[in-house]
């Protein structure tokens, strides 16, 4: 059995043979290296010891520029144990997990390349008492898997650009459960005059084998770009998707073990964008088609059918027009059509806006100042409800800098102001006010020592009519990075942020608390050994409510490079609130 298991990757090294009395010299390269992981909490242990090794060769057969072969094999050991703080019983698993790999491009720099790739990946897992490898995605199973990829390329110059793929894959591990899919798939790009042509189109079969369920999908796409004149661009776009999926019948869910997925969309849109003009359009019109049969359930007494049908339809057009610098008028209109087959759901939108704001001037020796006003009127309806909206903005805002003399330091202020009212007409009526103010004030320092950065931000927002609520923020920001010595660096930072909260009816109002605060250290030279590096990063985060999470988290590496050997080691502690973990690895790898 664990000959059979190998062969795959046998055959691939066998691949190689015939090829090498054609290939130029090898060329070799890989690693070899041990890993080992310790990560401990309150309740539980988990100890993994793996070994890792990996070769790679690379070649070309005859001259570079007909062929070049690249192959590869890792192979990977783990060792996990895992126990209970309650129990002194270990369950352990050894897991290997060996993957191959080869690549052949042929003409690779020419106009019409092709690329084949083949790989493997097999895994053998002795397990006690059902531990989930850290290696296997499916837990603690043995499985292999088989990929076969090949590209073919064509370049036509004028004639376009084309791209086919076909793709085989092959999953399958020792409890009987085996997938595979194949797809084949192309696309093209295609220019000519004032046109571009994007074209894509894939065909894929998948199979279950464990499900005895087999199923296909189709997808077709197209898009084409027109530019009559610059000004002008009209966009097009066309997809098709259709899956199907045939499975054993039934009797409990679905009678005929059939599904079937199909839907179109097409769409088209103009664009108008003269750069001459202070005008600007667009229109567009987009229609969607589903149809979804997922079979019949049977509840017992009855069968249900599971069909859904759905019939989009959908039109927009808008434009806008800049009369000034400081005024602009905009609108949009916007129709839609939805039919699911029993109920039709139409719906319009038309909106007319204006927007008016100021140049910017300077104030109060050198404060710039805005002002800026907007407003809109608004349709919108369905089959059930109307409504109509009239709505204004009113706000202006203010910003300064101090530089001291050097400039090395800046010190700025912002400040902000704005009211907006809507109100509501039609099947539904309503009016509200708002009103915001917001202040920010913010410092930084550069020298070279380092840098700091400080803000401290400030909102509050008023809602009146029939919706009363408001709401305060304050949030501050504070960060310092601090040059050591040459070679080493202390980097802080803290955020702390409250919110008041008061809605219409609550008694009482809510207020939450946040605050999160990091420092890092980093060293490139410890102990003045050239490239051994030292970090270490403490990360803080609390939170005033029972919904926030209160974590620390406190981590210490070491890495050291000689040569061709790479080591590294890490210490983490995790304190997640009800539970506390400390993790250590340890990694060194041997380069060739």
């Amino acid at each position: 059995m664990a000959g059979q298991r190998h062969v795959s990757l046998i055959a691939s090294a066998a691949l190689l043979c015939p090829l090498a009395t054609l290939a130029a010299p090898v060329d070799l390269s890989g690693e070899v290296g041990y890993a080992y992981r310790l990560m401990k909490s309150d309740t539980e242990e988990t100890v993994s010891n793996q070994l890792r090794g990996a070769i790679r060769g690379q070649t070309y057969l005859s001259q570079p520029w007909i062929a070049t072969v690249d192959a590869n094999l890792r192979v990977t050991q783990d060792k996990t144990d895992y126990s209970l703080t309650s129990n002194a019983n270990i369950n352990d698993s050894t897991t290997t997990l060996i993957t191959g790999e080869l690549n052949l491009n042929v003409i690779p720099q020419s106009r019409f390349p092709l690329s084949i790739s083949y790989q493997v990946n097999d895994s053998r897992v002795d397990t006690v008492n059902t531990i989930t490898s850290p290696l296997t995605a499916a837990g603690s199973r043995e499985f292999e898997t088989r990929r076969l990829s090949i590209r073919q390329s064509l370049d036509l110059r004028k004639a376009g650009r084309y791209q086919f793929n076909y793709d085989n894959n092959e999953w399958k591990s020792t409890n009987s459960e085996k997938y595979s899919d194949w797809l084949l798939g192309g696309n093209g790009d295609i220019s000519w005059d004032k046109n571009r042509l994007q074209l894509r189109g894939s065909y894929k079969v998948i199979d279950r084998a464990t499900l005895s369920q087999e199923s296909t999908n189709i997808t077709l796409s197209g898009d084409h770009f027109y530019y009559p004149t610059r000004a002008v661009r009209v966009d097009t776009s066309a997809d098709y998707y259709n899956y199907e999926t045939e499975s054993e019948p039934s009797a409990v869910v679905f009678s005929n073990g059939e599904r079937e997925t199909t839907s179109e969309q097409v769409s088209s849109f103009i664009f108008w964008r003269p750069t001459d003009r202070p005008v600007t359009a667009s229109a567009g019109v987009r229609i969607f088609n589903l149809d979804s049969d997922a079979g019949s359930t049977n509840t017992g007494p009855s069968v249900i059918n599971n069909e859904t049908e759905l019939l989009s339809m959908n039109a927009t057009a808008g434009g806008m027009y800049q009369y000034s610098k400081n005024l602009r008028f905009d609108a949009n209109v916007n129709f839609s059509i939805n039919d699911n087959g029993t109920n039709d759901n139409n719906s319009h939108l038309g909106r007319v806006g204006a927007l008016l704001q100021s140049d910017i001037h300077e104030v109060l020796g050198g404060a710039g100042y805005q002002w800026y006003a907007s407003a809109a009127a608004q349709m919108q309806g369905t089959e059930d409800e109307d409504r109509n909206t009239l709505s204004a903005n009113l706000g202006h805002d203010a910003n300064r800098a101090w530089l001291n003399d050097d400039k090395s330091s800046t010190l700025r202020l912002s400040l902000s102001q704005a009211a907006s009212m809507a109100f509501e007409g039609g099947d539904v009526d309503s009016d509200t006010q708002r009103l915001d103010h917001s202040a920010t004030l913010g410092w930084d320092s550069y020298g070279g020592s380092g840098s700091t950065y400080a803000a401290l931000t400030i909102s509050d927002a008023h809602n009146f009519g029939d919706s009363d609520s408001d709401q305060q923020l304050v949030n501050m920001q504070i960060s310092r990075t601090q040059n050591l010595t040459r070679r080493s660096s202390l980097t802080g930072n803290i955020t702390a942020q409250s919110v008041r909260q008061n809605f219409s009816g609550q008694d009482d109002s809510e207020t939450s608390t946040t605050t999160t605060g990091s420092l890092n250290y980093q060293h490139s030279r410890l102990f003045g050994a050239p490239r051994l590096r030292f970090g270490s990063d403490l990360r803080l985060s609390r939170a005033s409510e029972d919904r926030g999470v209160d974590r620390s988290e406190w981590e210490n590496r070491l890495d050291y490079s000689v040569g061709l050997v790479d080591t590294r080691a890490s210490w983490r502690l995790i304190d997640a609130g009800e539970q506390d973990y400390s993790l250590v690895y340890f990694q060194v790898t041997r380069r060739f």
